[in-house]
């Protein structure tokens, strides 16, 4: 009897431990990847002094939105790009998905501010929210995407980097001390 109750225990304890780890990954996956948040990406931007790319999409009905993620911005070569070196912000306007008002109103009004006039477009920003590039869906894959955006980037004077260990998503204590420090420069 005391066997069998010690094997229920261990298997929840397992079963528990293994939800922690799934919500530690989960968060973690989060931290450094893509934000529907205007106003957070910019304070990461401020904090990691890493520009905003800002991708305006129209995620379920623009052909050529969805070939840009598929050939270039799903990639592990972007993802390792824009880990070391960029923070990623989406505006999405889906024709049959619902969206919080919120992020409707907040898309919708950074389309007017930036000017969007087709889907896909993407801007480069500083982490006050200026233009400093513009581009969309450019033919040939991961690598050539990324070298446009490299000399986008080297155009409007920022350096870029592919630091060995930068792709790694940001710990939670890493992306709180990130936020803090962006707080910090706000006031």
């Amino acid at each position: 009897m005391m066997t069998i109750a010690l094997a229920i225990g261990l298997a929840m304890a397992c079963a528990q431990a293994q939800s922690w780890k799934k919500t530690e990954t989960e968060e973690t996956k989060k931290t450094k990847g893509w934000t529907e948040d205007f106003e957070q990406a910019k304070k990461e931007a401020a904090a990691l002094k890493q520009p905003i790319f800002a991708f305006f999409t129209g995620s379920d009905w623009c052909g050529w939105c969805m070939k840009l993620k598929q050939e270039a911005l799903d990639t592990k070569e972007f993802q390792k790009f824009a880990a070391d070196n960029l923070i990623l912000f989406e505006a999405d306007f889906p024709r049959g998905k619902k969206m919080p008002d919120k992020t409707k109103k907040q898309n919708d009004e950074l389309a007017a501010k930036y000017g969007v006039r087709g889907y896909p477009t993407v801007f480069l920003l500083d982490a006050e929210g200026k233009n400093i590039g513009q581009t969309g869906y450019k033919e040939g894959g991961a690598a050539a995407y990324v070298k446009h955006l490299k000399e986008l980037l080297k155009t409007a004077g920022v350096e870029t980097s592919d630091k060995a260990d930068a792709a790694k998503p940001l710990s939670p204590f890493e992306k709180a001390k990130a936020e803090r420090e962006a707080n910090k420069t706000q006031k």
